[in-house]
């Protein structure tokens, strides 16, 4: 069946049912190896000159030529030319056959022994030669480095970090005791779920937790920070805070402010039994009339339009006592007609309780999570189910980073009800409470 039609508003209703550093890197400009001489005749000159690198390569001064072609000990070996920007030095060539660098060793200019660029040579408190000839590590607030694996290891100073090792040589960089992206160290980004701002406070991040939410695990979760990660209106855990009690509401009760108690103000969603009749429809409401309509499709849409809800959960409470029969789908839908993997839960297991569904929100296929227009809610019935009426009540949605909260304590605004999608005679009304 076709679900991703956009919710449609004509006399009163929306229509929805349409929506359905690349671094240069540093390459090697050396010099060819010096080659063996052919006799024991007295070696030529040594020729100069060498090829420009191409882009991202190194080097804007050229490798030095090759050795001679007539020496009884080898030519003499290349020089590795001068790094260029973004790149590394180029490698010089090895020796002539006569007397090489051997077992993955290079001979670099300026070096008497044969160089091991994994591991480089020691350089005063750093280290040069790492990962390429004349590769000096930066000790730009650092005290110390080593060359591991031909990579630049700098011993930082406090509250400091090479955080772009990879992409750059200067030296510790970040400060990591203040930056939310960084804090306490590199790529350790403080989340903002359940917050309405973030810090880093020497090192730590430091939520300001929005209404509903705390943070009850600061300074004991160690990795990523989880932001406010308690949700205090949880159903199961009703709590006023990170050390007060946690009730489990009863089944007809919502947790509201840290409390358990009746809902008040809800969108009532009521979905007739389907016709009976031939055929299982292909959801839409403008076939023949042996097609059966067996789906109503409902939606939050979110106003201000278009919310960046990625990485975030949106959270959809909601309760159908007494149906016994159908299933519930909840997915989200964004500006370009494009949606979210659908959550589905039987009606039967609904009328147990009130009930929080949860989806994640993050990019999937063409789904864009950075441009949220609704979530979307569709009651499912086989055809010819013969049940009563499904009265399905939504209490309130709402996403994790704070973008969306719709609680409806007055009106139904914003739901809104499908123009193609729709059992006959579905109805979406707003009441005080439950009867």
């Amino acid at each position: 069946m076709t679900t991703g039609l956009l919710l449609l508003a004509g006399s009163g209703c929306v229509d929805f049912d349409a929506l359905s550093s690349q671094y240069a890197s540093g390459g090697s400009a050396s010099g060819s190896a010096g080659k063996a001489g052919s006799s024991p005749a007295a070696g030529g000159s040594t020729a100069s000159g060498g090829s420009a690198p191409l882009p991202g390569e190194a080097g804007v001064g050229a490798a030095s030529g090759e050795a001679g072609e007539a020496s009884e000990t080898g030519g003499t070996p290349g020089t590795g030319g001068t790094p260029g920007t973004g790149g590394k030095p180029g490698t010089g060539g090895d020796t002539g056959t006569g007397g090489g660098c051997h077992g993955g060793l290079t001979t670099c200019s300026g070096s008497a022994e044969c160089v091991d660029l994994k591991v480089g040579t020691p350089f005063g408190q750093s280290v040069t030669h790492c990962g390429s000839c004349g590769y000096t590590c930066d000790l730009t607030s650092a005290s110390s480095a080593t060359c591991v694996v031909g990579s630049c290891a700098l011993t930082c100073h406090p509250g400091l970090a090479d955080c772009n090792a990879s992409t750059a040589n200067d030296g510790c960089e970040q400060d990591i005791t203040s930056t939310v992206s960084d804090c306490g160290a590199c790529k350790n980004a403080c989340s903002r779920s359940g917050a309405s701002n973030v810090t880093c406070e020497s090192g730590r991040c430091a939520p300001v937790c929005a209404p509903y939410y705390a943070d009850c695990n600061s300074g004991s979760v160690s990795g990523n920070d989880d932001g406010c990660e308690r949700y205090l209106d949880s159903l199961d855990e009703c709590t006023t805070g990170c050390g007060a009690a946690k009730v489990a509401c009863g089944a007809t009760q919502v947790c509201n402010a840290g409390s358990c108690g009746a809902a008040n103000g809800l969108v009532v969603l009521t979905t007739p039994a389907p016709a009976t009749g031939a055929g299982g429809g292909d959801g839409g409401g403008g076939g023949s009339a042996a097609v059966v309509v067996t789906a109503s499709r409902y939606a939050d849409v979110f106003a201000p339009g278009n919310p960046n809800l990625d990485g975030s959960t949106v959270t959809v409470r909601l309760y159908a006592p007494g149906a016994t029969n159908g299933v519930l789908w909840v997915y989200m839908s964004d500006s370009s007609s494009n949606f979210s993997p659908t959550l589905q839960t039987d009606l039967s297991v609904l009328s147990q309780k009130w009930t929080d569904i949860t989806v994640p929100v993050a990019a999937q296929g063409a789904f864009n999570p950075k441009s949220v227009k609704q979530v979307t809610i569709e009651v499912h019935f086989d055809a010819g189910a013969g049940l009563d009426p499904t009265i399905v009540y939504v209490d309130s949605v709402r996403s994790s980073n704070l973008l969306v909260n719709d609680t409806f304590d007055t009106a139904v605004t914003p739901f809104v009800k499908s123009g193609l999608l729709l059992i006959p005679n579905s109805t979406l009304t707003w009441a005080a409470s439950i009867p």
